[in-house]
């Protein structure tokens, strides 16, 4: 059996001790299970054993000490998987904290579409879509390896691991803000101000967003949905204010930076809650000890965001704006089915990353179940829109809903190959195999950038959805196929 499998972990390759390794049980000899055995890698990773603890033990050869400290402090154990029940309510529970999350970043959306003109909306848009792409990447460099490798470690273990991701999230949202900040003040204008404004709270965001995940890698859902209420709540306190000293409320400017300082106050609950502050001085050892999963994860990202932002420019400089305000009509209309994916792939990976060791058509009907879920509920959500009346769609979308509507079946039928394939995504992560999803991912960018801009010159609009529909569905064999082999190859002889 494949010892990565087995263990859940990367291959590290920093040796650097701020780097904490997942251990579990199965990884030592079975002398360690022995009364009066101390394992000393376990003590120099347990931080409630002091230093002149450690002076001391090793002083003494008598093995008096040793049986001591054994007696008092017996090794933690790695946490156990919940039970089924617990699984299923963590699901709904993680699906509820993204409806909580998603809620918050759309309502400073319409926030402040509804306050300010056209002009100083789209340049809030720039902001907002840069901050949208580094929160995807900062998910892969920083906290990808928690719900990867770190699912089933012991409290004190988990804890470490966590302030290095949160420290990296941390670093990662400096260095942008820092960016950002210097552009938009070269820029002037009203994006620059955004971008700024945006630089600013960059930071407070990430480390907040650091903090749901690791809440769903340690399967506490409920402490990421309690850390997006208390960002909701600061966020409508914090509008409510600025209304009430203001006339028209507040501009762009003054919402993100309302916006950003909720997302502080909650990144600071979050230490609250993990008892653990953002460690930025080994954002670098974790990121590289762990590349096997951040290295790969943060390139398949930016691949697989590059294509498909490289396309849309294309369509947009090439098509016609209608054709562009349509697609952008079928993306909201459907973000709700990719929030979902989402949430269901947070939750899936660290669930299934502790339960490697199930039978193989146990993992296989798991993963299938994932997708059925993100399949059927977003089917049922497209079609639901079909169904209304045409003044209902109207005011959602205005005169972009006509040529929307047009599109929506053939958008229906294309979400179903992303859809098809977030369960066996999760069981490869879950696994370890990040290098395996990448170059699945990697062989489909050219298609992904060259069927919709193609299908644009052969068919107009629904050309363009019928090219997504080619290269999603492309997708699904070399997903299903790769699942039953690891799947069935990680499998106890």
């Amino acid at each position: 059996m494949d010892e990565d499998l087995r263990l859940g972990t990367d291959h590290a390759t920093c040796a650097d001790e701020a780097v904490p390794q997942p251990r579990h049980r199965d990884h030592y000899p079975g002398h360690l299970d022995r009364p009066g055995y101390l394992d000393l890698s376990q003590l120099l990773d347990r931080p409630e054993y002091h230093l002149e603890r450690l002076d001391d033990l090793i002083q003494r050869s008598d093995g008096v000490a040793v049986r001591e400290l054994t007696r008092e402090e017996p090794p933690q154990q790695p946490a156990a998987a919940p039970s089924r029940s617990r699984s299923r309510i963590n699901a709904l529970v993680t699906v509820g904290d993204q409806v909580v999350s998603s809620g918050t970043n759309a309502a400073i959306n319409f926030i402040i579409a509804r306050r300010v003109d056209s002009s100083e909306f789209g340049a809030f848009a720039i902001a907002y879509t840069i901050f949208a792409m580094v929160v995807g990447l900062s998910r892969a460099a920083g906290t990808a390896p928690l719900g990867i490798s770190y699912a089933d470690v012991p409290a004190s273990t988990f804890r470490s691991a966590v302030r290095a991701a949160a420290g990296t999230a941390l670093v990662l949202g400096a260095a942008v803000g820092v960016v950002l900040v210097l552009v938009g003040a070269a820029l002037h204008g009203t994006v620059g101000l955004n971008l700024v404004a945006m630089g600013v709270v960059m930071p407070a965001l990430l480390v907040q967003d650091a903090w749901r995940y690791a809440s769903f890698a340690q399967g506490r859902p409920l402490l990421a949905v309690g850390n997006d209420l208390v960002w909701a709540a600061g966020l409508a306190v914090g509008v409510g204010l600025l209304a009430a000293g203001s006339a028209t409320g507040g501009g762009a400017v003054a919402l993100v930076l309302v916006w950003g300082a909720a997302a502080a106050l909650a990144a600071l609950v979050g230490v609250a809650q993990h008892h653990a502050w953002p460690d930025p001085k080994r954002a670098l050892a974790w990121f590289t000890g762990h590349r096997e999963t951040t290295g790969f994860m943060t390139a398949e990202f930016i691949s697989l965001q590059g294509a498909q932002q490289t396309s849309t420019l294309i369509i947009g400089a090439v098509g016609s704006t209608s054709l562009v305000g349509a697609l952008r009509g079928l993306q909201t209309l459907l973000a709700p089915t990719t929030n979902l994916a989402v949430a269901l792939m947070s939750f899936a990976i660290p669930e299934f990353s502790r339960r490697k060791h199930m039978p193989p058509s146990r993992v296989i009907r798991g993963a299938y179940l994932v997708s059925g879920l993100v399949v059927v509920s977003s089917t049922l959500w497209g079609l639901a829109f079909m169904l209304l009346p045409t003044d209902f769609g109207a005011a959602l979308l205005g005169d972009t809903w006509n040529e929307t509507r047009d599109l929506l079946l053939l958008a229906v039928v294309a979400q179903v190959g992303p859809g098809l394939a977030v369960g066996p995504a999760a069981v490869l992560y879950a696994f370890g195999k990040t290098r395996l999803t990448f170059w699945i991912n990697l062989f489909f960018v050219p298609f992904l950038l060259a069927c919709p801009v193609t299908g644009l010159f052969v068919g107009g609009a629904k050309g363009v959805v019928v090219g997504n529909i080619i290269v999603f569905w492309a997708t699904i064999p070399p997903w299903l196929y790769h699942l039953h082999c690891q799947v069935r190859t990680a499998a106890p002889r």
